[in-house]
């Protein structure tokens, strides 16, 4: 018995030290640290948002930034033993990324966790990868595309083995720009330097770009003879220069301007644009304004031109072009050696003021601010077109007018920042101010008239916003086709019920008031305010109207939209503003007319509408839009009871898919109009 009971206690005992034994263990292997975080890096997307990460520790322990961060809030601040901490952070999506360090301290220990941000992907592309200086160095520019301040950049310089150092300074980026200066190269040798821009991002990221910046030596332009602009237009002979001449003017285009001159479509891919020609003109005008020349480099590399820079060119070796229907003077092939001298403009350059009626072929390629303009059609953006097309075309005329009834276009690029960028156009008067030009446009039928003008900023088209704040009043004005009265048409009620005023538009071969299929039906305009070119590409859904059948077989004559108001009470002059295109077959040759009675008429002169561009093959007559025209009436027009104005088809000439005439108008093919007014002057 006392056997057994001393092994029981023995059981017993032995059980108690194992127990014992294992409580040990447990305490010998329980994690302990004074402290320690479960993230060193922690990275957060650019929306607002909060985050958090573990502290270990055995005691008390403390959070606090390093530096100040306003974007990031501590909601936790301190704690104890294992336990989260919070941070939040404020929205960088329209900020470059960004970074911040936190401390968690506790135990005697410290430990640090970065927190990182994203934000805008960093750009750094510079335009040019070399850029030419003349040997009298000076300011230059080159296109930049970044959204990054330049002191936050690193920037270094690789000059070359000839030893000269720092001869380029004073890096400033703005509006696009990066511009540096360049001293006078007294070396008998060319100089290079590479000029390398680059950034570190919070992320760790690099984004960097180059420029190698190459001077010309100073070279000897002995025995040159200056010679005035008049000069050169009347005097040189169409070939190669080879007078030891030079001129001197002012530079009034901008190196890298999206808006120069027109870029023309590939020779090899009709569908595609080659931009050299925006990157390589140049107008300078005589140092008192009154003439202008035209300069093509012989490469964009070569186009170091500054607006308002006051230049010397010599003339040897390039190329005139002298050209007449107006009379103008193109000079091709210089190259920076044919820069003598170039120095940047001190004070605002002010342009001469005319009237478009004043407008002279002395006036081509000066500075210019026409007076008492207003936009034709101010309806939509400076470029109503569909935007599907803006790889294959390039520029857009907005028809403009003057207060004396003149006319000309206001030329638009489509690489401009602001030609459509959610603004409506101003509707009021005021003066546009630019670059005085001669250009064809095949897309508006080749001859677009004997001036044109181009803007440089935004602020040259100078227009009041209101109608109230322009010269001219709507008699009558259509802009569009209203579906909402369509179904049962009456005279007061119908889908061609003047937007302003009183009046009637009709097609002469339809039944009057038939908006059936067979009538006149609803189109699209593209004089949407966003470009959109993924989605409605800038389309606004029945904003025209057209119809088909235009050419009468029986009578052997064209139809014609006809135009019916009252001028009665209106001794000021009126005039009519048309805006349309055709279908491919549709009708292409047209006149405008007006008549009193509907019996005799009066011309107004003839015109064309475009073919609607065509996708699978879009020929360079195709116009991705539509064309806007202004007729000035005659006096006798004014005070009319009845006034009728008739746009007639006048031949049965029309497009093909492969050319834009040879063909014959086909019954189904429409034409179209988006806009009809009728104003006077106030």
């Amino acid at each position: 018995m006392k056997r057994n009971l001393f092994n029981c206690y023995t059981l017993l005992a032995a059980a108690f030290l194992v127990a014992v034994a294992a409580c040990r263990k447990s305490e010998d292997y329980r994690f302990s640290t004074p402290l320690a975080i479960d993230a060193r890096i922690i990275r957060l997307g650019a929306a607002a948002d909060t985050t958090r990460f573990i502290v270990y520790a055995d005691g008390d322990w403390k959070l606090e930034l390093t530096d100040e961060a306003p974007w990031l809030q501590l909601q936790t601040t301190s704690g104890h033993g294992k336990s989260d901490a919070l941070v939040q952070v404020t929205d960088n999506s329209g900020q470059l990324p960004r970074a911040a360090k936190l401390v968690v301290k506790g135990g005697g220990k410290s430990d640090t966790i970065v927190l990182q941000q994203k934000g805008l992907t960093p750009a750094l592309a510079i335009t040019d990868e070399t850029a030419q200086a003349i040997a009298n160095g000076g300011t230059y520019k080159s296109g930049i595309n970044t959204n990054v301040p330049l002191e936050r950049m690193a920037i270094s310089y690789g000059y070359d083995a000839t030893g000269a150092v720092n001869w380029v300074s004073g890096l400033q980026v703005k509006d696009g720009y990066l511009f540096f200066k360049v001293d006078t190269n007294q070396l008998p040798v060319a100089r290079t330097v590479m000029l390398r821009l680059s950034y570190l991002d919070a992320l760790g990221t690099t984004t960097q770009d180059s420029m190698l910046i190459k001077q010309q030596p100073g070279m000897s332009y002995e025995g040159a003879v200056q010679k005035d602009f008049a000069y050169v237009k009347q005097s040189l002979a169409n070939g190669v220069v080879n007078e030891n001449i030079f001129v001197e003017g002012v530079v009034i285009s901008d190196k890298g301007h999206p808006n120069i001159a027109q870029n023309l479509n590939k020779s090899t891919d009709k569908h595609s644009l080659d931009k050299t020609e925006n990157s390589i003109a140049v107008y300078v005008q005589s140092p008192d304004g009154s003439n202008g020349l035209y300069f093509k480099t012989k490469t964009p590399g070569d186009n170091i031109f500054n607006f308002n820079d006051r230049v010397k060119i010599w003339l040897k070796g390039a190329t005139v072009q002298q050209l007449q229907n107006p009379s103008r003077t193109i000079i091709s092939g210089i190259d920076v050696i044919h820069i003598m001298k170039k120095d940047v403009g001190t004070g605002m350059l002010q342009p001469k003021e005319k009237y478009i009626s004043a407008l002279t072929d002395n006036d081509l390629y000066t500075y210019v601010k026409l007076k008492d303009v207003e936009i034709s059609v101010p309806s939509g953006a400076f470029t109503n077109i569909n935007e599907g097309y803006v790889a294959r075309m390039d520029c857009y005329p907005t028809h403009i007018r003057d207060i004396q009834g003149s006319s000309l276009n206001m030329l638009t690029n489509l690489d401009v920042l602001y030609r459509r960028d959610g603004k409506r156009v101003p509707q009021g008067s005021g003066s546009i101010t630019g670059v005085l030009v001669h250009e064809e446009y095949d897309r508006y039928g080749g001859d677009i008239g004997r001036y044109s003008i181009r803007h440089l900023k935004r602020e040259d088209i100078a227009l009041n916003e209101d109608r109230s704040n322009g010269f001219s009043n709507v008699l009558v004005e259509w802009s569009r086709f209203k579906t909402e009265y369509a179904a049962t048409p009456t005279e007061s009620q119908n889908p061609l019920t003047p937007d302003l005023g009183n009046g009637r538009i009709y097609q002469s071969g339809k039944k009057y008031l038939d908006f059936t299929t067979n009538g006149i039906t609803p189109t699209t305009d593209y004089n949407g305010l966003l470009q959109e070119p993924t989605t409605n590409k800038g389309a606004v859904s029945n904003g025209g109207w057209g119809c088909k059948g235009w050419w009468n077989a029986t009578a052997n004559t064209g139809e014609s939209w006809i135009i019916e108001v009252s001028t009665t009470g209106i001794s000021s002059p009126v005039s009519l503003q048309v805006e349309g295109n055709s279908d491919i077959g549709g009708p292409r040759n047209f006149v405008a007319e007006w008549s009193v009675d509907n019996t005799t008429w009066n011309s107004l002169g003839n015109f064309t509408f475009q073919d609607v561009a065509n996708w699978s093959n879009t020929l360079l007559t195709q116009v991705a839009g539509q064309k806007v025209l202004n007729f000035q009436l005659p006096q006798a027009a004014s005070g009319q009871d009845k006034l009728y104005i008739r746009l007639r088809v006048a031949n049965k000439n029309a497009g093909t898919t492969n050319a834009a005439t040879g063909g014959t108008i086909a019954a189904t093919a429409t034409c179209r109009l988006s806009h009809v007014s009728v104003k006077y002057n106030k």
